[in-house]
């Protein structure tokens, strides 16, 4: 008997310490790195075993474990070294760091046992993973005998034990290849000849029958940036590249060779991208090259189809993992490469507890074996290009489009000078102009705007009320599907009012544009045919892959939608893209909205005239003269991210500082108000006992941009740092550590 210790796997932020339990003769084979069952409180829950504890005294008052989950341990080394550092880096508990690592965060199942009075007994629980199951088939020594000898004369039972000879088990879909039916096998197993059992089937629904795709020639950029990374990937030196492209350049076809290349060298790949709507189209083209050694990961698996693809990976049944960035803690057997598409992607970052950033978990992942990391966009993070330039990464650049097209044109229209013509549509009468005649001409358009619903908000035109959600400080959007309003932050609805709620007036006015509304003013437009692609069109699993494919087919000429339309598709007959309300983020009060609309206006430019046609590109802006926009328009990325690192160093944001975002909840403001109060007071006076330096910037406290989510208020209060480690080791030490209802973001991407 010998006691270990064991981190308690509950969603609460407050429990950091670990506990100890003894570990029953019959489970002396634990070790570090298994799920087990304790008991914890007055419930039985999940733990992860961290470590021996063999200097507990009194160990007779201990608890035991009371099962093991799973048939190994779920946590190796390296799996596990990743999560201490996460515990660290993120401020979190080393419980928090280890459920990412785990499909659904939880391996099992709660539910309340009561009397018939409803008294609460106790918590059982089960399993939430369950392995796909099939019956399958071996032979048997006197099925091998009789099939020798000739004892069996039938010919589909001959067939059926040649088939099995010198195999394992076959599923009776495999056998039916062999003309196999049911009642022959069972006619085998009443003879002795076979025997029955139980084969794990892994669940991919990402299956196809892809015939082997050409490697493409390399042009001299491509070929140049290939075998850098090559050299990396056969001395096994970990080093990090950021392979900076352009839009079109052939970053994917580097991606091909290095992973081609790992594989070789017997290792394994994980690819990231930052939406699930760029998984489709990366996936067919991986399978093209790598048929079914490819596995996929996102949310829009269920918990036990990703619990099989961890299964692949870890087993080395699959070799190229592909997924967003939760796919970071995938367990692997043979780490070698990681690939980061897009890594400027803010949704690489968790917006929830633990708010780890999916980019430094790979760059940890990949210390410790030792794995290449290429980092690729065509407008790289601040960040990752200050590095390059500093020399801690390596920079790759390719700056020509790889099959010889021109980048896109793209000019700006003035919106104000729209309105000051009388024209109050949505589109511009240049775009309007340009859509009609890519339409007519049988090529491709996409259309960018950057909001959801069929209006922005619903407002009293007499007393100027927005009608907004009761739980969140921001106004109810309106959707033409069901004619109702709803909360893009809680999901909330409401009807649409016939008088206002304050001044009982009915005269109610939808006010903005969203997909919905823009997509009925573009299809009254002249042979446009219109497929609407944001969250609400995309629920269902395949919706993004089935959007488009319908568009890359032909079957609409006109693609609308948010953000995810302008990233990484590569749909040849796209010769239009229109941007509306191009510089409509640029007025939030956030550092990174300069970085953030410059790369999603270039990014969107990128998706035009790809192959041998020529790409168009309007911006329609109300600020057509800005100067990120202007920069975005001539897709000048050196120029933008020089003057940007400038500004960003003149007011010591990041890459120059490193921030700490530290936010209080409450349902009442004052109490959220008073607690980042305390905190602020709790900074300064450890500056003032010079027991942190006077560098350290504390701003706020201030509210969020939205002050009110889900009846909670916001109070945030920013830190800025040369070295943040002094302000994480103080605020681990305090009585903040474990305060429920304050939240710490590390690195935060955003600081409202």
């Amino acid at each position: 008997m010998f006691c270990v210790d064991v981190a308690i796997n509950l969603p609460v932020k407050n429990l950091f310490r670990q506990f100890t339990y003894v570990v029953p003769d019959n489970m002396a084979f634990l070790d570090t790195g298994w799920r087990v069952v304790v008991p914890f409180s007055a419930q039985k829950t999940e733990g992860f075993v961290v470590g021996r504890n063999d200097v507990v005294k009194n160990a007779g008052n201990l608890k035991s474990i009371e099962a093991v989950l799973g048939d190994g341990p779920w946590f190796d080394w390296e799996m596990l070294e990743a999560a201490r550092w996460l515990s660290s880096y993120y401020m979190c508990s080393l419980a928090e760091a280890m459920r990412l690592f785990v499909p659904g965060k939880s391996s099992i199942k709660r539910t309340a046992v009561k009397d018939e009075k409803g008294n609460f007994l106790y918590y059982r629980y089960k399993e939430r993973l369950k392995e796909k199951t099939v019956t399958a088939y071996r032979i048997t020594e006197k099925g091998r005998a009789e099939l020798k000898e000739g004892g069996i004369h039938l010919k589909a039972q001959i067939a059926a034990l040649a088939a099995l000879d010198g195999k394992g088990f076959l599923t009776l879909k495999e056998l039916s290849k062999y003309k196999a039916s049911p009642s022959v096998l069972r006619r085998l197993l009443e003879r002795g000849c076979v025997e029955a059992g139980r084969m794990r089937i892994l669940r991919n629904s990402y299956t196809a029958e892809t015939e082997r795709g050409e490697e493409l020639l390399l042009t001299d950029e491509q070929l140049a940036a290939f075998n850098t990374v090559k050299d990396s990937i056969n001395k096994n030196d970990g080093k990090t590249f950021l392979l900076q492209g352009v839009t079109g350049s052939g970053k994917t076809e580097i991606y091909l060779r290095a992973a081609d290349l790992a594989l070789k060298k017997e290792k394994q790949v994980l690819m990231l991208v930052p939406e699930i709507a760029l998984t489709a189209q990366l996936v067919e083209c991986f399978q093209a090259r790598f048929g079914d050694l490819i596995a996929v990961a996102h949310s829009k698996l269920s918990q036990n189809e990703r619990g099989d693809v961890w299964h692949r990976m870890r087993t080395g049944g699959a070799k190229i993992l592909i997924g967003v960035r939760s796919a970071v803690f995938a367990p692997f057997e043979k780490l070698g490469l990681v690939i980061i598409d897009e890594e400027h992607e803010g949704s690489y970052k968790q917006e929830e507890r633990p708010n780890y950033h999916a980019r430094d978990v790979a760059l940890k992942r990949c210390a410790l074996a030792k794995a290449t990391l290429i980092l690729g966009s065509a407008t790289p993070s601040l960040e990752s290009y200050h590095e390059a330039k500093s020399g801690r990464y390596v920079h790759l650049r390719l700056t020509k489009r790889a099959n010889g097209s021109r980048l896109p044109v793209a000019e700006i229209a003035d919106m104000r000078r729209e309105l000051a013509d009388q024209n109050f549509s949505v589109l511009s009468r240049r775009l309007k102009e340009e859509l009609v005649k890519t339409c007519a001409a049988g090529d491709e358009a996409i259309i960018l705007l950057n909001r959801r619903g069929f209006s922005t908000f619903v407002m009293c035109r007499d007393c100027g009320t927005s009608i907004t959600c009761p739980h969140c400080a921001v106004a109810l959007v309106y959707h033409s599907a069901g004619e109702a309003m709803r909360c893009h932050y809680c999901g909330n609805t409401a009807k649409i009012p016939e008088t206002c709620p304050k001044c009982g007036s009915r005269r109610i006015k939808f006010f903005g544009t969203g997909t919905q509304k823009a997509e009925a003013e573009i299809m009254a437009l002249p042979e446009v045919r219109v497929l609407r692609m944001d969250q609400d069109s995309t629920a269902q699993k395949f919706a993004h892959a089935d959007i488009l494919k319908s568009f890359a087919a032909g079957e609409r000429n006109v693609l609308i939608g948010t953000q995810m339309v302008a990233k990484g598709h590569d749909i040849p007959g796209v010769t239009l893209v229109g941007v509306l309300s191009a510089d409509s983020s640029l007025n939030l009060p956030d550092f990174r909205a300069a970085e953030r609309t410059f790369s999603l206006l270039t990014q969107a430019a990128g998706r035009a005239g790809r192959r041998d046609k020529d790409g168009c590109v309007i911006f329609q802006a109300y600020d057509a003269k800005n100067p990120v926009i202007l920069a975005a328009a001539s897709q000048d990325y050196d120029s933008f991210a020089e003057g940007e690192l400038k500004y960003r160093k003149e007011l010591f944001y990041p890459p120059f500082s490193r921030m700490l975002k530290l936010t209080g909840l409450d349902k009442d403001r004052d109490e959220a108000q008073a607690l980042a109060k305390r905190v602020v007071l709790f900074l300064e006076t450890l500056q003032l006992e010079k027991r942190l330096s006077e560098s350290v910037m504390v701003l706020g406290p201030f509210p969020g941009l939205v002050e009110k989510v889900m009846d909670l208020y916001r109070i945030n209060v920013i830190v800025k740092a040369e070295d943040m480690q002094p302000v994480k080791d103080a605020l681990l030490k305090s009585d903040f550590k474990e305060q429920k209802n304050l939240f710490f973001d590390v690195d935060p991407v955003s600081v409202i």
